[in-house]
């Protein structure tokens, strides 16, 4: 029986971890940067991309396993089995919060979109010969949460009128107010980010 409970515990420690791996290329630049202060540190986890689609797999996988083991029936004839109320982190509940718990951290990953919608700023332009626009190359951007968190961030300076990123060509083109910011503030708070500007 200390076996079983032991693979359940097992099991569920692997769904959450691997799920929350998904999430580590993008949380992982986020934490160096702001912690040790490391800037351009995305480029030290672009290498996990390759891997989510296996940590997907292993997440679902070890939930399965604890679904399993939670809902399988004993076995008649077993005299000696456990009667009493299993805890909390042995009961169904906390398997259906595990599973609540890595299927968000897949959308997340996989949709950050439905969970943070990008706006763009309502900015008054006062001179039109003001607006400039800048392409800037981005090192580190692996998936679509990284294009995300660059918008987010960018669209919070004050100035900026829209910006559009793309991971895949790796790629940031944002149009400002040069009278309310200027090309430095909007790169400082990309490699903030973990990222890194290429330079031309």
């Amino acid at each position: 029986m200390a076996i079983v409970k032991l693979n359940k515990k097992a099991s569920l420690g692997t769904a959450v971890f691997s799920a929350v791996s998904l999430k580590l290329c993008c949380w992982g630049p986020l934490l160096l940067t702001g912690v040790a202060g490391m800037s351009g540190s995305s480029v030290y986890f672009s290498w996990l991309i390759a891997l989510k689609p296996y940590l997907l797999a292993i997440a679902f996988l070890s939930l399965g396993v604890a679904f399993y083991q939670v809902y399988k029936k004993n076995k008649l004839g077993c005299g000696n089995c456990e009667t009493d109320k299993p805890s909390f982190f042995k009961s169904k509940i906390y398997v259906w919060l595990v599973a609540v718990f890595v299927v968000t951290m897949t959308l997340v990953s996989y949709y950050p979109q439905i969970f943070n919608q990008t706006e763009g700023n309502e900015v008054v332009i006062a001179n039109q010969r003001d607006i400039q626009s800048v392409k800037l190359d981005i090192e580190g951007m692996v998936c679509q949460s990284c294009e995300t968190n660059i918008n987010n961030a960018v669209n919070k300076i004050d100035g900026v009128i829209q910006i559009k990123t793309s991971f895949e060509k790796g790629v940031s083109v944002i149009e400002f107010d040069s009278s309310k910011t200027n090309i430095n503030n909007i790169k400082e708070v990309i490699l903030s980010k973990g990222y890194v500007i290429k330079k031309k």
